[in-house]
C-alpha cells in the first residue's frame, strides 16, 4: 500500500462531516491493507507512529532541505522500516544518523506526503477520525462486532493488536482476550456531546471536584508489580 493512499484518505476524512461516512471510508482502506500493514496504517491515521516517540522534533524537521518527489512511490511498509530505524538510533552520532534517515524518507515523499509526515511526527493529524471512528472502521473492515473489537483493544492496550487478532481469528479470537497482569489496559474515555442537556439526558448524575495528580493503574502478579500511566507508559 502506498503512503499516498493514507494521505488521500486523511484528506477525504477531513472534508467529511458524518461519523458513519468517515468510518466507511476508513474501513475500505483498512480492508485493503495487508496484515503487516495494519499496524503502521493505523498509526499513520491516528497521528502516532506505532513505534511511539522517535526523538524527532520540529527543529530537526524544519532544518531538512530536500526536494519532494514528483510522484508517489513510497509505501507504508518502507515508511515503517525507516521509522523503526529512527526509533532505534541512540548514542554518539545519532543526531546525524537521524537526519540522514529523515532526508532519505522525505526525499522520497511527495510534497503532500511530506506535509502529512510532518503532522504525524508533530502529533498534528486533524481529520476527525481518530480512535473511536477507527475502532469502528476496523470492526467493519474485519466483519466483527465493534463491541468485541473495542473490548479486546482495551484489554490488549493496543488497537492495532486487536485488529491483527480480528484479521487472523475473527470474533472468536477477540473473545479469548482478557485481563493479564503486567499488560496495561486502555482507559475508558468520555464521549463528546453537543451540550450539557445531551450529555446528561434523563440520567441521574453527580459532579465531584477533580484533584490534581497522576492517574495510574497498578498491576501485581506475585512479587512483580507495575505502575502504568494513562498513556500506558511503564513508570
Amino acid at each position: 500500500m502506498l503512503l499516498d493512499d493514507v494521505v488521500r484518505l486523511s484528506d477525504a476524512l477531513a472534508r467529511e462531516r458524518g461519523r458513519t461516512a468517515k468510518r466507511d471510508a476508513a474501513a475500505v482502506l483498512l480492508a485493503a491493507a495487508a496484515p503487516h500493514e495494519l499496524a503502521p496504517v493505523l498509526g499513520l491515521l491516528r497521528g502516532e507512529p506505532r513505534q511511539g516517540r522517535i526523538g524527532v522534533g520540529w527543529r530537526t524537521l524544519a532544518a531538512l532541505d530536500v526536494r519532494p518527489a514528483d510522484r508517489p512511490t513510497l509505501t507504508v511498509a518502507e515508511v515503517d522500516r525507516l521509522v523503526d530505524a529512527l526509533a532505534a538510533e541512540g548514542g554518539d552520532g545519532s543526531a546525524g544518523r537521524r537526519v540522514a534517515l529523515l532526508r532519505d524518507l522525505f526525499g522520497r515523499a511527495t510534497a503532500e506526503e511530506a506535509d502529512y509526515l510532518w503532522r504525524v511526527f508533530g502529533g498534528e493529524v486533524r481529520h476527525g477520525a481518530l480512535d473511536g471512528v477507527l475502532t469502528e472502521a476496523v470492526a467493519a473492515a474485519e466483519h466483527v462486532p465493534a463491541g468485541s473489537l473495542r473490548r479486546a483493544a482495551m484489554f490488549l492496550g493496543d488497537l492495532a493488536a486487536a485488529a491483527a487478532l480480528a484479521r487472523a481469528g475473527g470474533d472468536a479470537a477477540l473473545a479469548a482476550v482478557g485481563l493479564e497482569p503486567g499488560r496495561p489496559v486502555l482507559p475508558m474515555l468520555a464521549a463528546t456531546a453537543a451540550d450539557v442537556a445531551e450529555a446528561v439526558g434523563d440520567r441521574v448524575v453527580s459532579v465531584e471536584w477533580k484533584l490534581d495528580g497522576a492517574r495510574v493503574q497498578a498491576h501485581r502478579d506475585g512479587d512483580r508489580v507495575g505502575l502504568f500511566t494513562r498513556n500506558l507508559n511503564d513508570v
